[in-house]
């Protein structure tokens, strides 16, 4: 299957979420998911990758805690934006950045949960509700979180958000491309495309 061909599947519709091709098959769904179905790929998690090509690791939603909802993805070239909506701390209560790099000036360093990243801190508001960012910078790329929880003083929501995302490596994500293409198709380490 040439790139042109999976990038019209990955934009199509479909009433069932999934596009298939004899054994392969995309979920066109546009969560980004850390799991997908049996023989699928989350479009999500590829539209990321496209975007962000230098990016080795990837978000992806694990489950949201109750209240949360996903809102949209908005893929650019070098960068990706999501944002999530919670019914106590408003619209947009959180958004999450993929870039290739980020700015830590003035974030803290603090001890990554994760190995392979390195993580900081950036607290802007703490009165009416919570604001500040959580980076994760690694090779090729940056994941930051930014909170802007407008629901009171407390801050519980970012851990609970937090654990329900988790990262998606570019080798995990290709590994699935070729499992589900059956060795056709391989995501493109310099594009971040299947090809």
């Amino acid at each position: 299957m040439r790139p042109a061909v999976l990038a019209a599947l990955l934009l199509a519709g479909s009433a069932t979420g999934c596009v298939s091709g004899s054994d392969f098959a995309i979920d066109i769904g546009r969560l980004p998911t850390c799991t997908s179905r049996a023989g699928t790929v989350s479009r999500g998690v590829l539209i990321m990758a496209q975007s962000v090509p230098t990016a080795q690791w990837l978000p992806c939603i694990r489950s949201l805690p109750p209240g949360w909802s996903f809102d949209q993805i908005m893929p650019r070239d070098g960068q990706v934006t999501m944002t999530f909506n919670s019914d106590r701390d408003g619209r947009h209560a959180l958004t999450v950045l993929v870039e290739r790099t980020c700015d830590v000036a003035g974030a803290t360093p603090v001890p990554s949960e994760l190995p392979d990243m390195r993580r900081f801190e950036r607290v802007t508001r703490v009165s009416s509700g919570y604001g500040g960012e959580r980076l994760y910078s690694f090779t090729g790329g940056c994941v930051t979180y930014r909170f802007d929880l407008r629901g009171g003083t407390r801050a519980e929501p970012v851990a609970a958000v937090s654990e329900s995302l988790g990262f998606l490596s570019r080798k995990n994500l290709d590994d699935k491309v070729r499992e589900v293409s059956g060795g056709r198709l391989r995501l493109d380490a310099a594009a971040g495309r299947p090809r």
